[in-house]
């Protein structure tokens, strides 16, 4: 199974994410991920960084279908700009990494006004 690349997904902080990816094998069928045991799936600012957001998954192992999400708390700890993420899957005792890539993490300006608390804003024009 090779390792899908993802790039550019978008992360609006402080709002709920969630993502879905099917896994396919090299001849196009649907990846059967039998022999699933245990799973890993995070989000970080650099692939070194010691701070990190772990995804909640819900993987279909019949459909090969992996669905990522963050609530609003996690997206509004992920640092802007450009993040890395992947999953790593343990399947018959072997870790395979099966999707990688990067998100772009933006800030929301709907949650901005909120942390304002809906005070009035008065722009004055010169």
């Amino acid at each position: 199974m090779a390792v899908a690349e993802i790039t550019n997904l978008v992360i609006e902080k402080g709002v709920d994410f969630e993502a879905t990816f099917n896994l396919f094998d090299s001849d196009s069928s649907i990846s059967v991920l039998s022999g699933l045991s245990t799973t890993y799936a995070a989000i970080r600012k650099y692939p070194t960084s010691t701070s990190y957001e772990e995804f909640s998954k819900t993987i279909t192992g019949g459909t090969g279908t992996i669905k990522l999400s963050l609530t609003a708390e996690q997206t509004a700890n992920l640092s802007e700009g450009r993040n890395y993420f992947d999953v790593v899957l343990t399947i018959n005792s072997k870790r395979v990494k099966v999707l990688r890539g990067t998100a772009l993490v933006y800030e929301s300006v709907s949650v901005w006004l909120t942390k304002l608390r809906y005070q009035t804003i008065v722009i004055r024009l010169k």
